[in-house]
């Protein structure tokens, strides 16, 4: 009996063993695809990619994607490159959320990255797009301190570890199209460079500075194609959309103007404000955004707004909807937190329609 006791011990250790050895498996199996193949999370994207439609050919697609109280717009361009502007916050959900989309829309990886700004519900998710994807040319806001924003920090070492080249965001960066057939352009009319604006970048890195320095060290870019155009502001407050105007008007609409060399020729940009069709209000609709001159100047025919459904902040603010009302009467307003994923179409030949992801 003791001998059969003993055997059947024996018997149980090496079944114990043997599950532990597989257990340590697949633990380092997931390691290593983790590590050196693909993030994991890249692998649970397919399973939860939402249904997107292919881009057809000469199309421009914006995507808003619904990341809740943050932002993340997704760029299509007409010759294939692509673009992620912002990637919402760094919760699971947000990230997953992201993720799926990009792996929704079939890509392998971007052309371009922009973090507008280092607020968190719109740097937060980059860095695992930057790991799932990759990157080749990322646009970050200038930070003197990588490390006084956690998410800023995480989004700017990702892009380092993936090989980017890493641009400072500012005035008369541009993206130029590939072909004339298909001509588009973005351009970044703010910031201004640090060299010309110390001052504006000091109270924006300055120990302890306040939401709105931060805010208004966004990216403001325009983009063009097909005669229509958008604006996307960023979090940037009505004082910097003021100045924006301001300057642009005082020098008789030549502010912006740029003749840049391309592989196939010389391109003329000359970005026009007022002649905006699309516009991507600035904060999330805070009533401190998306102000009176702007809004005169450009009388968009669309808005579009990120924002959470229910979120603390109450945006968008119905101070900021009232002013494009007011401002703007015949725009029509989308937004995110009532609608999901929000996708802007825009057809070579300028015709143009808004649509929604599948949910």
């Amino acid at each position: 009996m003791k001998k059969t006791t003993v055997l059947s011990a024996i018997e149980k250790n090496k079944r114990k063993l043997a599950a532990l050895a597989v257990a340590v498996c697949l633990v380092v199996a997931a390691v290593l695809v983790d590590n050196l193949l693909v993030p994991l999370e890249y692998l649970w994207a397919f399973a939860s990619a939402p249904s997107v439609s292919a881009r057809a050919e000469g199309d421009l697609r914006v995507h808003f994607v619904d990341v809740g109280q943050g932002d993340c717009t997704i760029l299509e361009f007409p010759d294939g490159r692509t673009m992620i502007v912002d990637g919402g916050d760094n919760s699971k959900s947000v990230r997953d959320t992201v993720v799926g989309y990009c792996r929704g829309l079939g890509i392998r990886s971007f052309d371009y990255a922009l973090l507008t700004h280092p607020d968190t519900d719109h740097a937060g998710g980059l860095d695992e797009v930057f790991r799932c994807f990759g990157a080749e040319t990322v646009y970050l806001p200038y930070v003197v301190r990588a490390d006084a924003d956690a998410a800023y920090a995480e989004a700017l070492r990702a892009a380092e570890e993936i090989g980017a080249q890493v641009r400072l965001s500012q005035t008369y960066e541009t993206i130029v199209s590939e072909s004339e057939e298909a001509f588009y352009y973005l351009m970044f009319l703010s910031p201004l460079s640090p060299q010309i604006e110390s001052s504006y970048y000091t109270a924006a890195n300055a120990e302890g500075a306040d939401a709105q320095a931060v805010n208004d060290a966004s990216a403001v870019v325009y983009l063009e194609y097909a005669g229509r155009s958008l604006l996307l502001t960023g979090d940037a407050s009505a004082a910097v959309e003021d100045k924006l105007v301001s300057d642009y008007t005082v020098l008789g609409g030549s502010l912006f103007g740029l003749t840049v060399q391309t592989a196939w020729g010389e391109a003329v940009l000359s970005p026009r404000p007022e002649e905006i069709d699309f516009l991507k209000a600035g904060h999330h609709g805070s009533a401190d955004s998306t102000g009176e001159a702007l809004l005169s100047l450009c009388s968009p025919e669309t808005v579009f707004i990120s924002a959470g459904a229910g979120n603390l902040y109450a945006h968008p603010s119905m101070t900021c909807i009232q002013r494009i009302r007011d401002l703007s009467p015949g725009a029509e307003i989308f937004r995110t937190d009532e609608l999901g994923t929000v996708i802007l179409t825009i057809h070579n030949d300028g015709s143009y329609g808004v649509s929604y992801a599948e949910s």
